[in-house]
């Protein structure tokens, strides 16, 4: 076996070992947003209402979204939702994760970092599909926007 065989089998195994950990991890998070969510739920039967939130836009906690920038919560809701955004929910959230600090303008807030991103498309009244745009293209644009500046 060749220097590079071996090499290749070592990051394949590495490769399977970080999957196989990737997919635990992604239940565990599954699981404890599940039971979040029930938690929250029984709050809510009981009476009390001191959370913005309600169950159903629990797609992932406010926690999770603290320290990332608005465009990059708004794509990991997406994600955490089949690809989907609905503007209230997204609203409720930023505000809950404190990435937006006054609610009154988070609509307006949120239609702006939506349209400027360029990476959802409108696909019903106050909903959105992420799209993703393939690596080499956007690898590709930046290239010709360097080249265009440095002429």
């Amino acid at each position: 076996m060749t220097k590079d065989n071996q090499a290749y089998e070592k990051l394949f195994e590495l490769k399977q070992k970080l999957q196989a950990k990737m997919e635990t991890l992604k239940k565990e998070l599954d699981t404890a947003t599940h039971e979040y969510i029930s938690v929250v739920t029984t709050l809510e039967l009981l009476g009390h209402k001191s959370e913005v939130l309600t169950a159903a836009d629990m797609v992932i906690p406010p926690s999770l979204l603290q320290g990332l920038t608005q465009v990059q919560a708004l794509e990991r809701i997406a994600k955490s939702n089949n690809r989907r955004l609905k503007l209230k929910m997204a609203k409720r959230l930023l505000v809950a994760a404190g990435l937006i600090k006054n609610p009154k303008n988070a609509s307006n807030i949120i239609y702006t970092a939506i349209q400027r991103s360029e990476m959802f498309r409108k696909v019903g009244r106050g909903e959105y599909e992420l799209i993703e745009k393939p690596v080499s293209a956007s690898l590709t644009s930046q290239y010709e926007v360097l080249k265009k500046a440095s002429a």
